[in-house]
């Protein structure tokens, strides 16, 4: 593997956790939002999905298929899951029906995930000598997510919005990295490069209209209807 293939692979680490830490500061803060109780939410997300990390992590040695493609089915997972938490809590929430299972379900799905990506990038990197970047990556990538989320995504967008712009950060990933590693899939080559498309589509359309989500689930569930 060239060492510009590798930089490709310290770029997709570093967005993968900017994504991670995103996720669990969106999951923590809109079940806080919902439901209150924040010191109990955000422990709950975090610990939980920490869990949920490491069983990924696990998990991921167990796969015996190509890691190029698990990779990508594992983006492509983890957009639609994201696309969905969001609407899907409050949902739940309106419905008075589930809340605190319907977001464990979430940070169990997106964890376990997340937990799945170092450990396959790592092992597409051409020795273990790139171990360290892939990790130095994942932690800067960790850094960054940590500070835009209350500096830069929360400030400016909304809950549905800023689930829906992780999800494309994930869908972005797996199309670019089926361009790069297009060599690499042997098997349903034609098939996954639809799947990555129509996410990579849908993931656009949800940020477009994303807060027309919000206001219309707003005002079926409780007569809202603000601009």
């Amino acid at each position: 593997m060239t060492s510009t293939k590798n930089f490709f692979l310290y770029g997709c680490a570093m967005i993968v956790a900017f994504s991670c830490i995103a996720y669990e500061l969106l999951l923590g803060s809109y079940a806080t939002f919902l439901m209150g109780a924040s010191i109990f939410q955000y422990s709950l997300v975090i610990s939980l999905m920490m869990l949920s990390m490491g069983l990924g992590a696990l998990f991921s040695q167990r796969i015996r298929l190509n890691h190029y493609l698990t990779f990508l089915w594992v983006e492509m997972a983890l957009a639609w899951v994201a696309l969905l938490a969001v609407p899907l809590m409050y949902i739940s929430f309106s419905l008075n029906w589930a809340t605190t299972p319907v977001v464990i379900l979430f940070v169990v799905l997106l964890g376990g995930g997340i937990g799945m990506e170092i450990p396959l990038l790592s092992q597409m990197a051409d020795s273990k000598e790139s171990l360290p970047a892939i990790l130095f990556s994942d932690y800067l990538g960790g850094f960054f997510g940590g500070l835009a989320f209350p500096l830069l995504l929360f400030p400016h967008l909304g809950f549905f919005s800023i689930g829906a712009l992780l999800a494309v950060f994930n869908s972005w990933v797996s199309v670019s990295f089926l361009l790069v590693f297009a060599k690499k899939l042997t098997v349903g080559k034609r098939w996954i490069t639809f799947l990555t498309l129509l996410t990579l589509i849908v993931c656009l359309v949800e940020l477009k209209f994303a807060e027309d989500m919000r206001l219309a689930l707003e005002s079926y569930y409780f007569g809202l209807n603000r601009n």
